[in-house]
Protein backbone atom coordinates (compact mmCIF):
# COMPACT_ATOMS: atom_id res chain seq x y z
CA UNK A 1 0.00 0.00 0.00
CA UNK A 2 3.13 1.90 0.79
CA UNK A 3 3.64 2.46 -2.71
CA UNK A 4 0.04 3.92 -3.68
CA UNK A 5 0.29 5.94 -0.93
CA UNK A 6 3.46 7.69 -2.25
CA UNK A 7 1.84 8.01 -5.52
CA UNK A 8 -1.26 9.86 -4.30
CA UNK A 9 0.95 12.24 -2.57
CA UNK A 10 1.67 13.38 -6.23
CA UNK A 11 -1.62 14.44 -6.38
CA UNK A 12 -1.17 16.71 -3.31
CA UNK A 13 -2.52 14.31 -0.74
CA UNK A 14 -1.01 13.65 2.92
CA UNK A 15 -0.25 10.44 4.09
CA UNK A 16 -3.44 10.10 6.00
CA UNK A 17 -5.77 11.07 3.32
CA UNK A 18 -3.96 8.95 0.69
CA UNK A 19 -4.22 6.07 3.36
CA UNK A 20 -8.10 6.72 4.27
CA UNK A 21 -9.04 7.11 0.46
CA UNK A 22 -7.52 3.93 -0.39
CA UNK A 23 -9.02 1.68 2.54
CA UNK A 24 -12.76 3.67 1.57
CA UNK A 25 -11.38 2.13 -1.97
CA UNK A 26 -10.73 -1.13 -1.06
CA UNK A 27 -13.66 -1.30 1.58
CA UNK A 28 -16.68 0.01 -0.74
CA UNK A 29 -19.83 1.38 1.31
CA UNK A 30 -17.82 1.50 4.31
CA UNK A 31 -18.40 3.81 7.87
CA UNK A 32 -15.95 5.69 9.42
CA UNK A 33 -15.77 3.09 12.33
CA UNK A 34 -14.57 0.75 10.12
CA UNK A 35 -12.44 3.05 8.08
CA UNK A 36 -10.84 4.05 11.33
CA UNK A 37 -10.27 -0.13 12.40
CA UNK A 38 -9.02 -0.64 8.67
CA UNK A 39 -6.42 2.45 8.78
CA UNK A 40 -5.43 2.03 12.14
CA UNK A 41 -6.81 5.36 13.06
CA UNK A 42 -8.97 6.73 15.50
CA UNK A 43 -12.45 7.58 14.41
CA UNK A 44 -11.90 11.48 15.42
CA UNK A 45 -8.46 11.35 13.15
CA UNK A 46 -10.45 9.47 10.37
CA UNK A 47 -13.81 11.90 10.35
CA UNK A 48 -11.39 15.06 9.95
CA UNK A 49 -9.50 13.39 6.93
CA UNK A 50 -13.02 12.04 5.46
CA UNK A 51 -13.88 15.55 5.48
CA UNK A 52 -11.08 16.67 3.80
CA UNK A 53 -11.23 14.22 0.96
CA UNK A 54 -15.04 14.74 0.47
CA UNK A 55 -14.11 18.21 0.25
CA UNK A 56 -11.87 17.71 -2.49
CA UNK A 57 -14.63 15.73 -4.68
CA UNK A 58 -12.49 12.73 -4.30
CA UNK A 59 -15.00 10.82 -1.59
CA UNK A 60 -18.88 11.22 -0.93
CA UNK A 61 -21.09 9.98 1.85
CA UNK A 62 -24.58 8.01 1.03
CA UNK A 63 -27.05 7.10 3.61
CA UNK A 64 -28.05 3.49 3.67
CA UNK A 65 -30.80 2.85 6.19
CA UNK A 66 -30.16 5.36 8.06
CA UNK A 67 -26.51 4.57 8.70
CA UNK A 68 -24.05 7.05 7.07
CA UNK A 69 -21.42 5.55 4.75
CA UNK A 70 -18.66 6.73 2.71
CA UNK A 71 -17.50 5.61 -0.55
CA UNK A 72 -14.42 6.91 -2.45
CA UNK A 73 -14.73 7.74 -5.75
CA UNK A 74 -12.82 5.99 -8.75
CA UNK A 75 -9.13 6.55 -9.08
CA UNK A 76 -9.99 7.95 -12.68
CA UNK A 77 -11.41 11.12 -10.88
CA UNK A 78 -8.43 12.07 -9.56
CA UNK A 79 -6.54 12.11 -13.14
CA UNK A 80 -9.63 14.21 -14.28
CA UNK A 81 -9.10 16.47 -11.00
CA UNK A 82 -5.30 17.06 -12.03
CA UNK A 83 -6.00 17.42 -15.67
CA UNK A 84 -8.06 20.21 -14.95
CA UNK A 85 -5.82 22.11 -12.38
CA UNK A 86 -3.04 21.75 -14.95
CA UNK A 87 -5.20 23.55 -17.53
CA UNK A 88 -5.84 26.08 -15.06
CA UNK A 89 -2.82 26.59 -14.16
CA UNK A 90 -1.39 26.55 -18.04
CA UNK A 91 -4.07 29.52 -18.68
CA UNK A 92 -3.32 31.62 -15.67
CA UNK A 93 0.45 30.99 -17.23
CA UNK A 94 -0.56 32.73 -20.62
CA UNK A 95 -2.24 35.25 -18.78
CA UNK A 96 1.02 36.31 -16.51
CA UNK A 97 3.09 35.40 -19.82
CA UNK A 98 1.33 37.61 -21.58
CA UNK A 99 2.19 40.62 -19.40
CA UNK A 100 5.69 39.54 -19.22
CA UNK A 101 7.34 42.68 -21.24
CA UNK A 102 5.15 45.18 -19.38
CA UNK A 103 6.48 43.63 -15.40
CA UNK A 104 9.96 43.50 -16.58
CA UNK A 105 9.74 46.67 -17.74
CA UNK A 106 8.25 48.30 -14.68
CA UNK A 107 10.88 46.36 -13.19
CA UNK A 108 13.84 48.22 -14.77
CA UNK A 109 11.98 51.55 -15.02
CA UNK A 110 14.01 54.10 -13.90
CA UNK A 111 13.61 58.17 -14.21
CA UNK A 112 14.89 58.95 -17.63
CA UNK A 113 16.05 55.61 -18.78
CA UNK A 114 13.33 54.46 -21.87
CA UNK A 115 11.23 50.86 -21.46
CA UNK A 116 12.10 48.56 -23.71
CA UNK A 117 9.71 45.73 -24.80
CA UNK A 118 10.35 42.38 -26.18
CA UNK A 119 7.88 39.94 -27.89
CA UNK A 120 9.04 36.59 -30.09
CA UNK A 121 7.01 34.41 -32.47
CA UNK A 122 3.90 34.81 -34.41
CA UNK A 123 1.32 35.17 -30.80
CA UNK A 124 4.16 37.57 -29.46
CA UNK A 125 3.99 39.73 -33.05
CA UNK A 126 0.07 39.30 -32.77
CA UNK A 127 -0.06 40.87 -29.51
CA UNK A 128 2.30 43.76 -30.41
CA UNK A 129 0.36 45.06 -32.96
CA UNK A 130 -2.63 44.62 -30.64
CA UNK A 131 -0.37 47.03 -28.55
CA UNK A 132 -0.19 49.54 -31.48
CA UNK A 133 -3.36 49.66 -32.20
CA UNK A 134 -4.40 50.67 -28.39
CA UNK A 135 -2.09 53.55 -29.21
CA UNK A 136 -3.85 56.14 -30.51
CA UNK A 137 -1.17 58.63 -31.72
CA UNK A 138 -0.38 59.35 -34.77
CA UNK A 139 2.08 56.86 -36.92
CA UNK A 140 5.02 57.14 -39.36
CA UNK A 141 5.97 53.64 -40.95
CA UNK A 142 8.54 51.76 -43.45
CA UNK A 143 7.05 48.49 -44.85
CA UNK A 144 8.53 45.37 -45.55
CA UNK A 145 5.36 44.67 -48.20
CA UNK A 146 6.78 41.37 -49.29
CA UNK A 147 7.66 40.32 -45.67
CA UNK A 148 4.55 41.94 -44.08
CA UNK A 149 2.26 40.08 -46.26
CA UNK A 150 4.09 36.44 -46.65
CA UNK A 151 4.13 36.53 -42.41
CA UNK A 152 0.41 37.94 -41.71
CA UNK A 153 -2.55 36.42 -44.00
CA UNK A 154 -4.68 38.90 -45.85
CA UNK A 155 -7.30 38.56 -43.34
CA UNK A 156 -5.42 39.30 -40.45
CA UNK A 157 -3.77 42.35 -42.38
CA UNK A 158 -6.96 44.41 -43.02
CA UNK A 159 -8.54 43.79 -39.69
CA UNK A 160 -5.35 45.35 -38.07
CA UNK A 161 -5.86 47.98 -40.66
CA UNK A 162 -9.46 48.31 -39.98
CA UNK A 163 -8.89 48.37 -36.36
CA UNK A 164 -6.00 51.36 -37.04
CA UNK A 165 -8.40 52.97 -38.84
CA UNK A 166 -10.95 53.23 -36.62
CA UNK A 167 -9.56 54.78 -33.97
CA UNK A 168 -8.77 57.82 -36.54
CA UNK A 169 -5.18 57.16 -36.14
CA UNK A 170 -3.52 59.64 -39.23
CA UNK A 171 0.02 58.12 -40.72
CA UNK A 172 2.55 58.66 -43.46
CA UNK A 173 3.56 54.91 -45.22
CA UNK A 174 7.10 54.01 -46.84
CA UNK A 175 6.34 51.01 -48.78
CA UNK A 176 9.96 48.96 -49.52
CA UNK A 177 9.60 46.36 -52.25
CA UNK A 178 11.13 45.40 -55.46
CA UNK A 179 8.01 46.72 -57.74
CA UNK A 180 5.59 48.69 -56.18
CA UNK A 181 2.39 47.49 -55.48
CA UNK A 182 0.43 50.21 -56.95
CA UNK A 183 -3.28 48.57 -56.01
CA UNK A 184 -2.60 48.34 -52.54
CA UNK A 185 -0.56 51.63 -51.64
CA UNK A 186 -3.74 53.14 -53.88
CA UNK A 187 -6.44 51.13 -51.90
CA UNK A 188 -4.72 51.84 -48.56
CA UNK A 189 -4.68 55.56 -48.94
CA UNK A 190 -8.51 56.14 -50.37
CA UNK A 191 -9.95 53.51 -47.91
CA UNK A 192 -8.03 54.94 -44.55
CA UNK A 193 -7.00 58.59 -46.01
CA UNK A 194 -2.86 57.71 -45.38
CA UNK A 195 -0.06 58.88 -47.32
CA UNK A 196 1.50 56.31 -48.88
CA UNK A 197 5.12 56.45 -50.90
CA UNK A 198 7.56 53.67 -52.44
CA UNK A 199 11.05 53.28 -52.17
CA UNK A 200 12.96 50.46 -53.83
CA UNK A 201 14.07 47.48 -52.06
CA UNK A 202 17.85 48.02 -52.58
CA UNK A 203 20.60 45.32 -52.75
CA UNK A 204 19.38 43.36 -50.34
CA UNK A 205 15.28 42.57 -49.51
CA UNK A 206 14.10 44.13 -46.02
CA UNK A 207 12.56 42.30 -43.52
CA UNK A 208 12.52 44.77 -40.88
CA UNK A 209 9.25 46.44 -40.26
CA UNK A 210 9.84 50.24 -37.94
CA UNK A 211 7.21 52.73 -37.09
CA UNK A 212 6.70 55.82 -34.82
CA UNK A 213 3.92 56.60 -32.84
CA UNK A 214 3.77 59.12 -30.15
CA UNK A 215 6.86 58.20 -27.89
CA UNK A 216 6.49 54.77 -29.02
CA UNK A 217 9.27 53.08 -31.42
CA UNK A 218 7.85 49.75 -32.68
CA UNK A 219 10.57 47.37 -34.57
CA UNK A 220 9.42 43.89 -36.42
CA UNK A 221 11.74 41.21 -37.77
CA UNK A 222 10.26 38.54 -39.47
CA UNK A 223 13.41 36.55 -40.56
CA UNK A 224 13.55 33.32 -38.41
CA UNK A 225 11.72 33.07 -35.34
CA UNK A 226 9.68 36.73 -35.53
CA UNK A 227 10.69 39.36 -33.12
CA UNK A 228 9.14 42.64 -32.18
CA UNK A 229 10.39 45.26 -29.49
CA UNK A 230 8.89 48.74 -28.52
CA UNK A 231 11.33 51.27 -27.48
CA UNK A 232 9.27 54.16 -25.24
CA UNK A 233 11.24 56.91 -25.02
CA UNK A 234 10.45 60.90 -25.94
CA UNK A 235 13.82 61.77 -27.16
CA UNK A 236 14.40 58.92 -29.57
CA UNK A 237 10.93 58.59 -30.96
CA UNK A 238 11.35 61.87 -31.94
CA UNK A 239 15.01 61.54 -33.49
CA UNK A 240 13.61 58.02 -35.37
CA UNK A 241 10.86 60.58 -37.10
CA UNK A 242 13.34 63.32 -38.25
CA UNK A 243 15.06 60.00 -39.56
CA UNK A 244 11.99 59.06 -41.30
CA UNK A 245 11.10 62.39 -42.54
CA UNK A 246 14.53 62.42 -44.41
CA UNK A 247 13.60 59.20 -45.99
CA UNK A 248 10.24 60.46 -46.79
CA UNK A 249 11.62 62.85 -48.87
CA UNK A 250 14.30 60.69 -50.52
CA UNK A 251 10.96 58.52 -51.67
CA UNK A 252 9.42 61.37 -53.87
CA UNK A 253 7.84 59.81 -57.11
CA UNK A 254 5.64 58.96 -59.61
CA UNK A 255 4.34 56.20 -57.00
CA UNK A 256 2.84 57.85 -54.34
CA UNK A 257 -0.74 58.52 -52.92
CA UNK A 258 -1.32 61.38 -53.09
CA UNK A 259 0.77 62.18 -55.69
CA UNK A 260 4.11 64.06 -54.75
CA UNK A 261 4.46 67.52 -56.01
Amino acid sequence: MQFLVDQLAHAGMSEREARVYLVSLSLGKASVQEIAHASQMTRTTVYNVVDAIVERGLMQAVDVDGKRLLIAESPEKIVQMLKRQAEELIGKIDIVESALPEFIALENQKKGRPRVYFFEGKKGIVQLAKRYEETTADFYEIVPFDALREFFDEHEFDSHKETVCKNRMTGKIIIVADKPPIESMKRVHQRFGWEVRYLETGSSPLSGHISVKGDEIYGFSYDGIPIGVVIENESIAGAMRQVFELAWESAVSEVSFPASR
